[in-house]
């Protein structure tokens, strides 16, 4: 008899070498998906009806969700060891980085010997995100950490993260989940 494996939604930052990629310990238990349309009041015809409305365009797609973490005991994680007695802020950062922008790794370290100043503003990476059938290139808009426990060094061993996605319409991966 094989075994069979739990699928595991993420999310990925393919445009790093090596790829960025933070598997969900446990996939989330609800997930929202919207999708905002918008339209205008248009005036009355002349036969004195009510306004109806007209089409001006749609809004984004977003997606949010909440992950939980939770680190391991001292040592009980020999493969993928963190800083400090298997906490779980590795992950953490790995999340965290999905926000902030991308920069230039000569330009900070050419600015920080003296050299030509200025680094100039990237956005932050876009992410595919992976759950079940559903692959979409996303932008991460919102990442919220509540940590919940720490261990004695006081690094988090758990934490519950809301995450905010808004989906880049446009590409291969959103024809495919159309």
């Amino acid at each position: 008899m094989t075994e069979r494996q739990v699928l595991r939604g993420f999310l990925a930052n393919i445009d790093t070498i090596p790829p960025l990629i933070v598997t969900f310990q446990f996939n989330p238990e609800t997930l929202s998906d919207n999708k905002t349309v918008n339209f205008a009041d248009r005036s009355a015809d002349l036969c004195g009806d009510a306004p109806d409305k007209q089409y001006i365009g749609g809004g984004n797609r977003t997606i949010s969700f909440q992950l939980q973490l939770h680190g391991l005991e001292q040592g009980a994680n020999a493969l993928n060891p963190s800083g400090v007695d298997n906490g779980i802020s590795t992950e953490l950062a790995k999340l965290r980085s999905f926000l902030y922008p991308k920069s230039d790794a000569w330009a900070s370290i050419n600015a920080l010997f003296g050299g030509e100043g200025g680094m100039r503003l990237n956005a932050p990476p876009t992410c595919v995100f992976g759950f079940g059938t559903c692959i979409l290139e996303c932008i991460v808009t919102k990442v919220t950490i509540t940590e919940t426990q720490f261990n004695s060094a006081l690094a988090p061993v758990r934490a519950a993260v809301d995450i905010g996605l808004t989906v880049i319409e446009k590409g291969a991966l959103y024809e495919l989940d159309k």
